[in-house]
């Protein structure tokens, strides 16, 4: 199923990964799925729910699935890339409910993030750039241009 029309309503830091790669992502897009496998935990909310991650934001480790058992039902769940099982409440879920939830979050996060840039504050001392978003970064954590890349 095409999330595209979807996908693009969030923005430019969102790729579509149920699309052809955007020329700005290098990220392997079959690595998110297996490490969102990989992280979730049987004390996880989300264990044994079957997810379809169908984007990932270009600018931190967010990704955007889609529950298979309930289609209108989304969630964006921020991995930790540690490559195991994590413990606690990781990979975190910021956002989870309907397609409008899942926009109303976004909204409300790029207008603190507005209201930050323009007080000149950033929230808890993090650098911000471009949108308001953290700095680029790749699934290990480093800059964008030094991650793992999608084989030609």
């Amino acid at each position: 199923m095409k999330e595209t029309s979807v996908v693009a309503e969030l923005g430019d830091d969102w790729c579509d990964v149920t699309a052809d790669r955007a020329e700005d992502c290098d990220l392997d897009h079959l690595a998110l799925a297996a490490e969102l496998s990989t992280e979730v935990h049987p004390a996880h909310p989300f264990f044994g729910t079957a997810l379809e991650v169908i984007a990932h934001r270009l600018t931190n480790d967010d990704v955007l699935c889609r529950h298979r058992a309930t289609p209108s039902r989304y969630s964006i769940l921020h991995l930790t890339w540690s490559h195991r099982e994590e413990i606690g409440g990781c990979p975190t879920i910021d956002a989870d409910g309907e397609w409008r939830h899942i926009i109303a979050y976004e909204n409300a996060v790029d207008a603190a993030l507005s209201e930050s840039a323009l007080s000149g504050a950033a929230p808890n001392g993090a650098a911000l750039s471009g949108e308001g978003r953290k700095p680029e970064q790749g699934p290990t954590g480093q800059p964008r241009e030094e991650a793992p890349r999608r084989p030609s």
